[in-house]
């Protein structure tokens, strides 16, 4: 009977530890655990999917230097807000949108030094910094 009150409180106590660290995890709206990680901080990245032909689009953000980071995917007219934490906040980022079965669309260049959210409609290229 010990034995089977240890064994159960080992699987209540284990089952809290996963759950506590899934809800302290951050994520973006809908999506994947943002790169860079964090606990909710960084750059508030949204993105507005008026893609015509409406389509799925996957978005990742490209450093200057370094390796694109994927942010998530954005539903055929949606919108959804990423969370990111640049390596170097000086340094130009640009937008990449991956268009299903078409042409990708890129973002003009963009620091996010001091920028704590970040818009981009990707019909255009033109990206929105907010202080």
């Amino acid at each position: 009977m010990r034995d089977a009150t240890l064994i159960r409180n080992a699987v209540v106590t284990s089952a809290f530890l996963v759950l506590a660290a899934c809800s302290s995890a951050s994520t973006a709206t809908g999506a994947a655990p943002a790169p860079g990680g964090g606990g909710g901080g960084g750059v508030a990245i949204q993105i507005t999917n008026d893609v015509v032909p409406p389509t799925t689009i996957t978005v990742w953000i490209v450093p200057e230097t370094g390796s694109r980071r994927r942010l998530g995917t954005v539903s055929p007219n949606g919108r959804q807000t990423f969370r990111f934490n640049p390596g170097i906040a000086s340094m130009d980022h640009r937008l990449l949108a991956q268009v299903s079965g078409g042409q990708n669309r890129t973002s003009n260049p963009f620091v996010l030094n001091g920028v704590t959210a970040v818009q981009w409609n990707v019909s255009s290229d033109l990206v929105r910094t907010s202080r």
